[in-house]
Formats: structure tokens, sequence, C-alpha cells
């Protein structure tokens, strides 16, 4: 199965929220203000930013006025590049392992065809979530507000 978790789900808005703030110029936003702009339990976003914070995306601000920030561009940073960084959405499915001697591999691989389709669906996948960046996200965001001003 193609599984996202919430791991996954919590740690886009969060990057959301940081590539918003850096559109807006404000140079980083506290844990607290991430958790209360976007639902999500403090201890599990922390530890979110953490891994987040271990792939490049995000960097700490320390000291009593610290934070978190993107530690790049939002035009550099793609849904996929969370997505991947932190999980493998392709975990369920052991018919794409194509390790030919791993015991996660299916019985069935040399024959099936349906790996072919498993296959079809996961580059649908990582295609889409590479296809955005958290700037396109933020500028579609701008122009879904300005239309509905008019």
């Amino acid at each position: 199965m193609l599984d996202l978790s919430t791991k996954s789900m919590y740690a886009t808005r969060a990057i959301y929220e940081l590539a918003h703030a850096w559109n807006k110029g404000i140079e980083k936003l506290t844990l607290k203000e991430i958790v209360k702009k976007q639902d999500v339990p403090s201890d599990y976003m922390e530890k979110l930013l953490f891994k987040l914070k271990k792939l490049g995306i995000v960097k700490t601000i320390r000291g009593k006025n610290g934070g978190y920030s993107l530690a790049k561009s939002p035009k550099d940073i793609r849904v996929s590049d969370i997505i991947l960084g932190l999980e493998n959405p392709i975990k369920r499915l052991n018919c794409m392992n194509l390790k030919k001697n791993s015991k996660d591999r299916c019985a069935e691989f040399e024959h099936c065809m349906i790996k072919y389709v498993w296959n079809d669906a996961y580059s649908a996948m990582i295609e889409a979530f590479s296809k955005y960046t958290f700037q396109d996200l933020v500028e579609m965001e701008g122009n879904m507000v300005q239309n509905s001003k008019v």
C-alpha cells in the first residue's frame, strides 16, 4: 500500500507555515506559533522539526527569542523532499522490493504483473509530490485569496 503517515502531513504543514513566514519577511517562528497555526501536537512537532533539521530543510535559532526557519528558500524545497526524507511511502509494498535475496521480497515477484501497476502508482505519486515547491503553495494560496476578493 502506498502509505503516508501523520508524520508527513504534520511536517508538510510546518514547512508550509515556515514558507509563509519567509514570504512575509518573518525571520523565524517559535514552536508554539507553528503548533498553534497548524493545530499539531507540540511534542510530536518538535521531533519532526529536529528530523527536518537533520535533512537540511529547517534550521534552529537558539536562545530566548529562538525558533525555527527554513534553511533554504521555499522555491528550493519540494513536497517530495519532506515525504521521502521522513518515510518510505512504499514500505508495505514488498513486491516493489527489487533486491533478489531480500526476505521482504514477495515470493511471487518474478511472474506477478501487478508489480507494474504498483510501480506506476508509486511513480505518479512521487511525480505529484515533486511537482510542487512550498513557494508554489504559498503563491497558490495568495492567488486564491486574491480571487476571492474579486
